[in-house]
């Protein structure tokens, strides 16, 4: 089998599975402001978009275009898929020029198989496109190094793309730079040249970086009010590791935690895939040789510096794909049936993952909410939807009756993280009951983590409960009687 037909059954095999079940997920939150962009005119769309989110507007221009190819959920997702599905190109080419060609055919059929990478397909969101473009720049930026001309343009194409998609392109660029310094002197450009392309594309991403300065600023006071400051001590926490170790499952498995003893299945499909991740990502370095691999390990490490000032999850580190596409391929070209035996591993779990009617990183059911609270509400019953600053949007996207809602800070998609209301989800409800004749309201609660309905009950009676996904509730809230 020839190299091109290798890329053709693995590009054929990555875009049918981000396309199967493409609209079958609820959307979450942040898809929800997607969509909320997507279906503006293009002037506001961007307007609103850099004024009032933290991400440049790439991804919303491809989303938006996506839409007006497919509606719904798929035609959302649709063009994000095909970028997804398009990185095995870049992997297969990467690997197999870092190690051999069997070496980089498995490590390609891994990102096609992989849940993490799949999912990350799947999603309406500006993670999956960072992702794709982080893989075909630092195969651009490889071939770069190496002396060629047409590389080093589409490489500079490529770093100006990334960094109007996404800020944590800048650790892409630095990854792709690192490269540099795994090729062999003799075949390598000069110094000077090569410093041309990281610090260019520094000097275009300043004003980026300037223009949201702002909005960085509202979201690092925003987390500090949440307890979650910047500091060296989340570093070097069991987040980082939790994380790197879901490389593969991605959010099919939890982080590290006490529950998984509890849990003798989820703690044997934890321990298998971190040996796995372990091996693929950390085999080559005890085994010097070419292609030098030692300078592979400050792009291993590189991402995460993030942790200092957030707690990222892994679908922000996917430039560690990068250097693991390069390793994992020299693992699978050392053991013969290494490679089979992990993509099977993959391709297992891809079976849960389909089953799934949400998203693994965001267990948030909105379409199962809205049709619950639909179904059983009453005439003059109201909903008030609590969470991120999106659910009017998502509330719009599922509702078919014209319920009346409240939306306790999500009327303001667009607004800064700092505005908005400052009353207590409990606050805001009791005040909306009082007003309320039938003294009845719906409630759906989406927060991140398990949501505490406690925290809303305040003075009022609970009198139904129902699960909608793993990270949000909904519930019918009453009148305490004689109030």
């Amino acid at each position: 089998m020839s190299d091109r037909q290798r890329l053709f059954a693995l590009t054929g095999l990555s875009l049918a599975l981000r396309l199967l079940f493409l609209g079958s997920k609820s959307l979450w939150i942040d898809e929800g402001l997607a969509w909320g962009a997507a279906r503006m005119g293009f002037s506001e769309m961007l307007r609103s978009v850099v004024t009032g989110t933290p991400h440049p507007p790439l991804a919303f221009i491809l989303m938006k275009l996506s839409t007006g190819i497919f509606p719904g959920e798929f035609g959302l997702r649709f063009l994000m898929a095909l970028a997804g599905a398009s990185a095995v190109i870049p992997v297969f080419r990467l690997a197999s020029r870092r190690s051999t060609v069997k070496g980089g055919f498995y490590a390609a059929l891994l990102w096609a198989l992989a849940p993490f990478a799949v999912s990350l397909g799947q999603e309406g969101w500006v993670y999956g496109i960072n992702a794709a473009l982080s893989l075909w720049f630092a195969d651009a930026a490889d071939l770069a190094w190496r002396g060629s001309s047409r590389a080093y343009a589409a490489a500079v194409l490529l770093g100006v793309s990334g960094i109007l998609t996404q800020h944590v392109f800048v650790f892409s660029i630095a990854a792709g730079s690192i490269l540099y310094f795994s090729v062999p002197g003799e075949s390598r450009i000069p110094l000077k040249r090569f410093l041309l392309l990281p610090m260019g594309l520094a000097i275009l991403y300043a004003p980026v970086f300037l223009f949201f300065s702002s909005q960085f600023m509202e979201r690092s006071a925003r987390m500090a009010g949440a307890g979650m400051g910047p500091g060296l001590d989340r570093l070097f926490s069991l987040q980082p590791p939790s994380q790197y170790l879901r490389l593969l499952a991605g959010g099919m498995l939890p982080e590290i935690s006490l529950n998984l003893l509890e849990r003798p299945r989820m703690l044997m499909a934890w321990a298998v895939n971190a040996i796995t991740v372990i091996s693929l990502g950390v085999f080559p370095f005890f085994r010097p040789g070419k292609p030098d691999t030692r300078f592979l390990w400050a792009a291993l490490v590189l991402p995460l510096a993030l942790f200092v000032n957030d707690g990222p999850g892994i679908r922000q580190l996917a430039v560690v794909w990068v250097p693991f596409s390069i390793t994992s391929a020299l693992f699978f070209s050392r053991y013969r049936y290494s490679g089979p035996a992990v993509c099977i591993l993959c391709g297992l779990a891809l079976i849960p993952y389909y089953r799934l009617d949400v998203f693994p990183y965001h267990r948030s059911n909105w379409r199962e909410a809205v049709r619950t609270v639909e179904t059983m509400a009453r005439p003059g019953d109201g909903v008030v939807l609590i969470g991120g600053k999106s659910t009017a949007l998502v509330w719009d996207f599922y509702s078919r009756t014209g319920m009346e809602y409240f939306a306790h800070n999500g009327n303001a998609p667009f607004a800064g993280d700092l505005e908005g209301g400052g009353a207590s989800p409990a606050e805001y409800l009791d005040s909306l009951l009082s007003e309320r004749e039938n003294g009845r309201l719906w409630v759906v609660l989406d927060e991140w983590g398990i949501p505490d309905m406690s925290l809303i009950t305040g003075e009022n009676t609970l009198s139904l409960q129902e699960n909608s996904g793993e990270d949000m509730q909904t519930g019918l809230v009453e009148r305490a009687k004689g109030l």
